[in-house]
This record gives C-alpha cells, structure tokens and sequence, in this order.
C-alpha cells in the first residue's frame, strides 16, 4: 500500500506517515500560465493500492480539481486500487452536490472514500463513502480536560442531536441534553430556543463545522443569558471564513477545540482561544482496518 499526499493535506499526511513508519508519495503540483494544475507522480505505482489524503477545504474549487487530477495520475500510473481519503468532504451542505463529487472522483477513478463527519449523509453514492466520526475523540479530550461534575453537552441545532448524544453516552453523563433551536434569516443564524437548563453549568457544544461562526457565537452568547457558568465547543472542521475569528475572539467561548482535518491558515494558529486535537490516531485506525500491507 501506499499513501499520498494531495496538495492540501501534505502536513497531515506526513505524520500518519510517520507513526506507521512509512514514506509519503508527495505528487508535484505545477500550474500552466493560464491556471491549469499538472500532476506528476515521482514513483510507479503500478498494481498498488493507494490512499490518497487531500482535503477540500479553501480553496475549495481549486482543491476539488486537484483531488480528481491526482485521482487520474494514480489510474494513469497503474494503480489497482484508489481510496480517497477526504478528512474535510466540501459540498457535503446538500445532498445533490455531494452526490456529484462523489460522481465525479468515480469517474476519476476512485473506488471508495472515507470522510469525517460530513455535513449530509446520503445514500447510494457512486463510489462507496465511509464516514468516521470524532464523537469517541472529543468524548476522551472532554474527560481528559474537564471535570465531569456539572457539565452538560449541548447540541447547536436539531442536526447534532445524534452526534451529541453519541459524545454524552461516551462520557456516561447523567445530566441531559441541551439542545438549541435556531431560525435561519437572510442567511444569519439565530437562537430561538433553548431546551433544557444550563444555570450554573459548564457548557460544552459539539458541532461539525464552524464556518462563519454565527451559529456557535450565538448559541455561546444565549447560554451565557440563561446562567451558564462557562462554555466550550468542539468542532471537528475549523473552516473560519469572513469574520469569524473577530466573532469567536469577542464571543463568551472559553475554549474552541478543533481538529486538524483542515491546514489552518497563520491568523487561527495565532488565536489564544483555538486548540487543535490531531485526527491521525483515528485515519490510522480506519487506514489499519482496511488490512492493507505497507510496503
């Protein structure tokens, strides 16, 4: 078997390399004077299996082409096997587009993809798509960093229920679940609704993305009304566009951790509040479950 290392995810794919003892194939990626991206393999790969490690994270559109160029450089060099491994699945918000990407790394050809908790979950996909979750992670962080003694777990919207009891039932909490209600206007998230009471309580919130931050912010800001002793949130993607590192750094959030399934650009690096927790020990487990053999 051997991994690869799509243009966005070189870092990542360094260190799973590095814990399973084993040498990255890094393509080399040169553009055109017009824009247009070349993939050059540096070794054969025929008859191997491959894993390809590239997330589409910003810039998205260009990372997508580049994710189904090296596909094609792989089937072009002999490869028998191609599994994507696509830490952060951009255009998972609807369900249409990503059953296009996944139509179009298929016709790349790909034979599977494996993704961290992706926005949507569909069904019958072109490729077969195996989504991991970082539930078991955040639950060992949460315990590891936090008392257990009053702390609740909150769910942002009605979507991260099932995530967020996942996370309580890992920890064995007793105390019940918030769960937030929101309304979507003109784009902007706001709170309508909190279900449950959070007076007095350690607030942790467990989310999949934050992109503009509005939706975490607020939740933060309207558990702070309600009594809330202190809130933290967990989010597995940390994509922050616009001015969501102003919101976050003014927000009443104490702690935002976030994985690496995403190369942060310097600005979030720089911020006090961000944590990042590592997704290695989890894509080499899901990397050892294929019963591959590393060559």
């Amino acid at each position: 078997m051997k991994i690869v290392a799509g243009c966005s995810s070189v870092n990542l794919t360094q260190a799973v390399c590095k814990i399973l003892d084993v040498e990255a194939v890094i393509p080399a990626y040169t553009r055109f004077s017009d824009g247009e991206v070349s993939v050059t393999l540096t070794e054969p790969l025929t008859d191997e299996t491959c894993i390809l490690i590239q997330s589409l994270s910003d810039p998205v559109n260009d990372n997508v082409v580049a994710l189904l160029l090296t596909i094609d450089a792989l089937k072009q060099s002999g490869a028998d096997k191609i599994i994507v491994c696509t830490p952060y699945l951009a255009y998972t918000r609807q369900e249409h587009t990503l059953l296009l990407i996944a139509s179009l790394m298929h016709a790349a050809g790909a034979h599977e993809c494996i993704t961290i908790d992706p926005h949507s979950r569909v069904e019958n996909t072109a490729i077969l798509l195996e989504s991991l979750s970082t539930t078991q992670l955040f639950a060992d962080h949460i315990k590891a960093s936090h008392s257990l003694d009053n702390l609740v777990i909150v769910a942002p919207d009605q979507g991260g229920i099932e995530r967020c009891e996942h996370v309580r039932n890992a920890l064995k909490l007793k105390s019940d679940l918030i769960c937030i209600d929101k309304i979507r206007v003109d784009g902007l998230c706001t709170v309508q609704a909190i279900h449950g009471n959070v007076r007095g309580k350690r607030c942790v919130i467990i989310d999949d993305i934050i992109d503009t931050g509005t939706t975490l912010c607020s939740a933060a800001e309207m558990l702070m009304i309600r009594g809330a002793a202190e809130v933290f949130a967990y989010c597995t993607h940390g994509v922050p566009s616009g001015e969501a590192l102003k919101r976050i750094q003014e927000s009443p959030i104490k702690r935002l951790l976030i994985t690496d399934t995403i190369t942060p650009k310097q600005e979030t690096l720089n911020m006090s509040k961000i944590e990042r927790i590592s997704i290695t020990g989890l894509l080499i487990q899901c990397i050892q479950s294929q019963g591959l053999i590393y060559e």
